[in-house]
């Protein structure tokens, strides 16, 4: 299917409209403003548009077609905030280019992602202008870059009894060598923060002899959790974790890149216990993982203080599996705490909304999926069983019923979240392409399967 200039121009086009909008979450900044847009653009294209108040910005939905298939494609369009400006080669919400690339806040997250989805539906409807055989549902919100913090309630309220076959999720990934990477699922999060007091106020190091320390205390706890190998060592924390599917170990177990590349680009040296060059990927995927994110109290100035802190606090987070509920882990970390004698380290739940899910990779889509992405690409696509790491994916997974892909334009160097954020442009214009075949290929599929119904 041949992009045509018109069809690249407006892309362009709309894509610059988009990020010109500071819609920043964080600020409820533009927020009524962008959503108009995107209702506008959906509007445009035939869909059945509206929007439904969220915590901090509406969300827009558009709903076209018919048929036993269900499409939900899920996008946002707020942004993170832009600062620091100065570190900006170019103002931060107007789209630039420079060198092959487009530059400007939301060119990649996620803007640039729907734009290239909304032109490759403006091309296949220029080819296929008739009835959609398939049902498709388009969820754009304004709160995913503060934690979508009323997405799960707006989808109980809104389609409370849709059903989905397949979600297009909002981003997906190329690789450094320009593979195109399909995420099949996210880790859960649950992320806490532990505080141990030990005294009114700071006190003389002297009195170090009789009374305990509390960064001594918290130390102890946090060693407790896990051992050199990465396990985590809390009684139940392993019970009802979803083991992978067959086809999704087998895909885990060739990894698409060597450890020497990861270790190279991240300067990660020091491995766990048990992971080599031939399980890391494995344990990417499918292990949860405990992380101690900060740790702080007492005197960190320059030269000497010999005190002895009242006080210390660390923040943790868990990356879960699938099966592994983040109140429920919270429940076990705190009986491990007091089982353990540690009854005196407080504990804040910072994090416990997103839950872990993995899709099965054999669902005809994601092949189908695969090889155009191939095409327009021209390299083979990876199935990646799961991203290592989190996302608010499993009401689409768990409500909808639906199988996850994601699948995008954002490469390594996109800075999302930093200054200079961007795409390629032969990037997106490759996923308009692709976009445009999938749904060409979904209507062909759909109406394959409603005949074979019929007959």
């Amino acid at each position: 299917m041949r992009i045509s200039p018109d069809i690249l121009a407006a892309a362009r086009n709309d894509l610059s409209a988009l990020v010109a909008i500071p819609s920043v979450s964080a600020r409820d900044e533009g927020m009524e403003a962008c959503a108009d847009e995107v209702e506008r653009l959906l509007a445009e294209t035939g869909f059945s548009t509206g929007q439904h108040k969220g915590d901090v910005g509406p969300f827009v939905v558009g709903e076209t077609g018919d048929g036993p298939f269900t499409l939900v494609i899920y996008n946002h369009y707020d942004v993170q905030p832009e600062d620091p400006i100065a570190l900006w080669t170019d103002p931060p919400f107007v789209l630039t280019e420079r060198s092959g690339r487009l530059y400007g806040r939301g060119s990649a997250d996620d803007k640039g992602e729907f734009i290239s989805r909304i032109a490759g539906w403006n091309l296949f409807r220029q080819a296929h202008p008739g009835p959609l055989p398939f049902k498709l549902i388009w969820i754009v919100e304004g709160e995913e870059e503060i934690g979508s913090p009323s997405l799960t309630r707006f989808l109980d309220s809104r389609f409370p009894d849709t059903k989905a076959d397949l979600c297009w999720w909002e981003f997906g990934e190329v690789d450094k060598s320009g593979r195109p990477i399909i995420l099949m699922g996210f880790k859960g999060i649950l992320a806490v923060e532990l505080e141990c007091r030990t005294a009114r106020a700071d006190l003389h190091s002297s009195l170090g002899a009789i009374f305990d320390n509390p960064l001594w205390r918290l130390a102890a706890a946090i060693a407790s959790l896990r051992d050199a190998s990465g396990r985590i060592l809390i009684d139940g924390f392993y019970d009802g974790v979803v083991a992978p599917d067959a086809r999704s170990r087998a895909l885990a177990a060739t990894p698409p890149f060597p450890l020497e590349s990861l270790q190279a680009e991240t300067g990660g040296q020091r491995l766990l216990d048990g992971v080599d060059a031939e399980t890391f990927y494995e344990h990417l995927n499918f292990e949860p993982c405990l992380n101690v994110n900060g740790f702080h109290g007492g005197y960190d100035g320059e030269g000497a203080k010999t005190v002895l802190p009242c006080t210390g606090m660390a923040k943790l987070d868990f990356r879960l599996a699938p099966g592994q509920h983040p109140v429920h882990i919270a429940a076990l970390l705190r009986r491990h705490l007091d089982a353990k004698g540690f009854d005196d380290v407080e504990m804040k739940i910072l994090d416990a909304e997103v839950l872990g899910v993995r899709s099965d990779p054999s669902h005809p889509a994601v092949d189908l999926g695969a090889a155009l992405l191939e095409k327009w690409f021209g390299r083979p696509a990876v199935i990646q069983p799961s991203s290592a790491a989190s996302g608010l994916a499993h009401p689409f997974v768990h409500k909808f019923g639906a199988t996850l892909f994601g699948a995008g334009l954002t490469h390594h160097g996109a800075m999302l979240h930093s200054p200079d954020e961007n795409i390629l442009i032969s990037h997106f214009e490759n996923m308009i392409g692709f976009s445009a075949e999938f749904f060409a290929a979904l209507c062909e599929s759909a109406v394959t399967r409603e005949a074979a119904a019929d007959a």
